[in-house]
C-alpha cells in the first residue's frame, strides 16, 4: 500500500508529458511551422502525430512485460550491462544540457519581458531554490500539482483562443494545395523534437503503476496535442500571417497582446507570461527528477537525494556557459537540441524494441 502511495498513474505520467509541452511549444511551433510550412503551416500536427503514436505504441511493446522497470532499465536489459550504461550516460548528459537550456530561458524570458535591469543569476538562483526543494519531495507532490495547472492552463489556453478567433484572417491560412504536402512534412522537425519527450518520462518508469495503459492514455495524450497544436498555429500564423510570425521570437505572446475585450481589459498577456513561467518551473522540476532517476540506476544507488545538490550546482553553473545571448541559445535549440531530441526520443526508443524483439529479451 505504501509503495502504491509513492507511484504515479500512467494518466498522471501522459499529464506531466503534455505539461511539458506547453512551454517550448509556445515558443518554437508557431515560428518553425510559418518558416518551413509557410501559409499550410498550421496543418503541421495533423502529420508530425504519425510518429508519436507510433512512439506510444513503442514504448508499450517496451513495457508490457517490464511492469516494474524504468527506461534505464531496458537500456541495460536489451543492450547489455556494458552498452546499456554508456547509452545511459549520453542520456544523463543530454538531460543535463536541457535542464540547465530551460533554465537559461527563464532567466532569459525574465530579463526580456519583466525586469531587464535584474541580474540573470538572481532568477537562475531562485528557480534552482525552488525546484531544490519541489524535487525533494518526490514525484507524487509533483504530479498533483501538475495535474491541476494543467487543467489550469488548458481552460486558459482556450479562453485566449476564443478571444483571438475574431481577429484570425482566413486568408493567413487557405489556400492549402498538395504542392503544401513537403514543406508541411519537412516543419514537423521542430515538432517531434519536443514530442519525443515522451520517451523521457519512462526514465522514472519505476515510479509508474499501471504502465498496461501507456497505450490508451498515451493515445489521448496524442489527440489532445493535435487539437492544442492546432489551436496554437491557427491562432498565430492566422492572426498576423506567416510572413510576421517566422520573424518574431515569442508570437504567442504578442497575439495574446493584441487581445482587448470590449476595448477596457488589456494586458491579457501578463495571464499568458505568469502560467508561461509557472509551466517553465514544471518542465525544470520534472527534467531534475529524471536526471536524478537516470543516475541512480546507472550507479545502482537505493536513493538520490543526495545527488539533488550537486545536479543543482552543476545546473546554477552551466546554464551560463550554455550560450552567451539568446540568440544563440535560440540557435542551439533549433540546429542541435532538436535534432538531438529526435534522435533520443523517437530513434532510439525504436531501435531498442527491435534489438529486443531479435534477441527476444522483451
Amino acid at each position: 500500500m505504501l509503495a502504491s502511495k509513492e507511484k504515479i498513474s500512467t494518466r498522471q505520467a501522459v499529464i506531466l508529458f503534455l505539461t511539458l509541452v506547453y512551454s517550448p511549444a509556445i515558443r518554437i511551433f508557431p515560428v518553425f511551422s510559418a518558416k518551413i510550412g509557410e501559409r499550410a503551416g498550421w496543418l503541421t500536427p495533423i502529420l508530425a502525430v504519425l510518429p508519436l503514436i507510433c512512439l506510444v505504441y513503442t514504448m508499450n511493446a517496451l513495457f508490457k512485460r517490464e511492469k516494474e522497470a524504468n527506461l534505464s532499465d531496458m537500456l541495460i536489459k536489451i543492450l547489455g550491462r556494458i552498452p546499456g550504461r554508456i547509452l545511459l550516460f549520453i542520456y544523463i548528459l543530454w538531460l543535463m544540457v536541457l535542464l540547465s537550456l530551460y533554465v537559461r530561458y527563464f532567466a532569459e524570458r525574465f530579463l526580456t519581458s519583466l525586469l531587464p535591469n535584474t541580474p540573470m543569476p538572481f532568477f537562475t538562483f531562485t528557480i534552482l531554490i525552488v525546484v531544490f526543494y519541489v524535487v525533494r519531495g518526490g514525484i507524487v507532490p509533483l504530479t498533483r500539482t501538475t495535474e491541476f495547472l494543467f487543467l489550469a492552463f488548458s481552460v486558459i489556453f482556450i479562453i485566449i483562443f476564443m478571444l483571438t478567433l475574431t481577429n484570425v484572417k482566413i486568408t493567413n491560412l487557405l489556400p492549402v494545395t498538395y504542392y503544401d504536402i513537403w514543406p508541411i512534412t519537412k516543419s514537423t522537425y521542430s515538432i517531434l523534437g519536443i514530442w519525443g519527450y515522451f520517451t523521457f518520462i519512462f526514465f522514472f518508469g519505476d515510479k509508474i503503476n499501471d504502465k498496461e495503459h501507456i497505450r490508451r492514455f498515451g493515445l489521448q495524450g496524442a489527440v489532445y496535442l493535435v487539437i492544442v497544436t492546432l489551436l496554437l498555429l491557427i491562432q498565430t500564423i492566422g492572426v498576423y500571417g506567416y510572413t510576421i510570425i517566422e520573424r518574431l521570437s515569442m508570437p504567442y505572446f504578442v497575439v495574446a497582446k493584441s487581445i482587448s475585450i470590449l476595448d477596457t481589459i488589456e494586458r491579457i498577456e501578463s495571464v499568458v507570461l505568469a502560467f508561461w513561467i509557472i509551466v517553465d518551473f514544471v518542465i525544470i522540476s520534472v527534467f531534475m527528477y529524471i536526471i536524478l532517476s537516470m543516475i541512480k540506476s546507472l550507479f545502482n544507488l537505493t536513493g538520490a537525494k543526495s545527488l539533488i545538490s550537486p545536479v543543482t550546482i552543476f545546473t546554477f553553473i552551466f546554464s551560463f556557459y550554455l550560450a552567451k545571448n539568446s540568440f544563440e541559445l535560440s540557435n542551439f535549440s533549433s540546429y542541435i537540441g532538436l535534432p538531438i531530441n529526435i534522435v533520443l526520443g523517437f530513434i532510439i526508443p525504436f531501435i531498442l524494441l527491435m534489438i529486443g524483439k531479435v534477441r527476444r529479451v522483451i
